[in-house]
C-alpha cells in the first residue's frame, strides 16, 4: 500500500465547476488543514518566475491556499530563496519586484510575500543532516522557522535534473545561495577580474580567508586551496563580479538536491502538505525567462504529505499523456523517440530524472509507491 496522492483533472465538467474549487477540496480531503495549529507560522513555498517567464503557477491558486490557511487558523507567507545565478531574482530587492510585477501582493495573495533568505541571501540556518555529500545544509532562515508548510510546485522539465517537482522546490527552493553553490558545485566560484571594483567586501564575508587581492590591481582572487565552495562571497558581491562554477556531475547534484530537500523539512515532522500543478507543463524550469511550448495538454492538480510518491506520480502521469506533437518536432536536442513515454528524457535525453527521486526514497524523504484518490 502507498502513500495516498489526491488528483483533481484539469478543465470544468460543468459552468460552474472551478479548479480553484477543487483546489480546496483536495486541501480539505486530504487533511492538510492538520498541519496548522492557531496562530501558526504557515510558509507557503512559492516560484515567483523568472522576468519574461510566464508558466509559473498562478497567484490566484495561492490566494485559494493562503485562504484556506487563514481559516484554519495559520498565519500564512508566501516565500521563495534568492536564486544563485544573476537575473531578476538574485537579491531580495530584486525578487520582490519581480513577484509584484507578476501579480505576488498581498492584494491577490492575501498574505505577505516574504524573500526567505534576506536581503542578500546570507540569511539562513545550518541543518545537519550528515548524509552522502551533504553533511549540513544551508536552509533560508523563514523557512526553517516557521512552523508549517505549503510547497506549491510547478511540474516541468529542468536542464540539470530531467524534471522538477516537489523535491526540487524545497531541495533547491529552500536553501540559501551559498546551499544552491554547494549543490550545483563543489568547487570554488570564480571571479571575472574586469568586472571587480576592488570593493574588498567579499573578503570580510570569507570565513576561510580563501579570497586575496592582486598587489596591482587590488582586485579579488580566490585561493582555491583555502576556499570551501561555500558560495558566501557570491551572496555579497554587489558587482555580479563572482559566479558559480557549473561542474558538479548531474548524478551527484542531484543527490545533493535530495539531501538539501531533507534538510528543509527535517525540523517539521508531518507539518508538510506539497501540491504539484500539472499545468502550462515545459521543457524547461521557471527559472528560465521566456516560456518555451508544452510537452502535453494540462493534466490537473496533486497533492500529498510525499513528496516522493507525489513527484513519481506527477512523473508518470506527465509520460503517460499524450505529447503535443507541434510544440515538440523539429526540436535539435530531443530524442523523440522518448516522444510518447517519457517527455522529460525526450527533453533532456543526457540526464536521468529519476535519481534525485530515487535518492530521496534512499534517504528516507518518503516513497516511490502510491495511491490515486481522485477528487471530484
Amino acid at each position: 500500500m502507498g502513500s495516498d496522492v489526491f488528483f483533481t483533472k484539469s478543465g470544468a465538467s460543468h459552468f460552474n465547476d472551478s479548479i480553484t474549487d477543487r483546489l480546496v477540496k483536495i486541501f480539505d480531503r486530504a487533511g492538510a488543514g492538520s498541519i496548522i495549529k492557531e496562530k501558526s507560522l504557515v510558509a507557503i513555498k512559492a516560484h515567483f518566475g523568472e522576468p519574461g517567464n510566464i508558466s509559473f503557477v498562478s497567484p490566484l491558486f495561492y490566494r485559494a491556499i493562503a485562504d484556506r490557511v487563514r481559516i484554519c487558523g495559520g498565519n500564512p507567507f508566501i516565500c521563495d530563496t534568492n536564486t544563485l545565478y544573476v537575473g531578476g531574482r538574485n537579491n531580495a530587492v530584486k525578487h520582490a519586484e519581480t513577484a509584484v510585477k507578476h501579480g505576488f501582493s498581498f492584494a491577490t495573495v492575501n498574505a505577505p510575500v516574504i524573500i526567505g533568505d534576506g536581503l542578500l541571501g546570507t540569511d539562513f540556518v545550518e541543518v545537519e543532516v550528515n548524509k552522502t555529500h551533504v553533511k549540513k545544509a544551508k536552509i533560508g532562515s523563514a523557512f526553517y522557522w516557521a512552523d508549517a508548510m505549503i510547497v506549491v510546485s510547478h511540474v516541468k522539465g529542468h536542464m540539470m535534473t530531467g524534471m522538477g517537482g516537489a523535491i526540487k522546490n524545497i531541495g533547491m527552493g529552500c536553501a540559501a545561495r551559498g546551499g544552491k553553490q554547494e549543490q550545483h558545485s563543489g568547487a570554488s566560484p570564480k571571479i571575472n577580474s574586469e568586472m571587480c571594483a576592488a570593493c574588498r567586501e567579499c573578503l570580510e564575508w570569507c570565513g576561510f580567508s580563501a579570497i586575496e587581492t592582486d598587489e596591482e590591481t587590488g582586485r579579488a582572487r580566490i585561493n582555491t586551496d583555502k576556499c570551501s565552495g561555500c558560495g558566501e562571497c557570491l551572496a555579497v558581491c554587489r558587482f555580479d563580479a563572482i559566479s558559480s562554477k557549473w561542474d558538479t556531475g548531474l548524478d551527484a547534484m542531484q543527490e545533493k538536491m535530495a539531501e538539501y530537500a531533507l534538510a528543509a523539512v527535517l525540523n517539521k515532522k508531518n507539518r508538510v502538505f506539497y501540491i504539484n500543478f500539472l499545468l502550462n507543463i515545459t521543457p524547461e524550469c521557471d527559472c528560465i525567462p521566456s516560456t518555451d511550448g508544452f510537452l502535453t495538454p494540462d493534466i490537473g492538480i496533486m497533492a500529498s504529505f510525499d513528496p516522493v510518491a507525489l513527484d513519481y506520480a506527477s512523473a508518470e502521469m506527465i509520460n503517460r499523456t499524450k505529447p503535443v506533437m507541434h510544440n515538440i518536432e523539429g526540436k535539435k536536442n530531443y530524442d523523440m523517440k522518448h516522444a510518447e513515454s517519457d517527455k522529460f528524457r525526450m527533453a533532456h535525453p543526457e540526464t536521468n530524472w529519476k535519481k534525485h527521486i530515487e535518492h530521496a526514497e534512499k534517504i528516507g524523504l518518503g516513497s516511490r509507491e502510491y495511491d490515486i484518490i481522485e477528487v471530484e
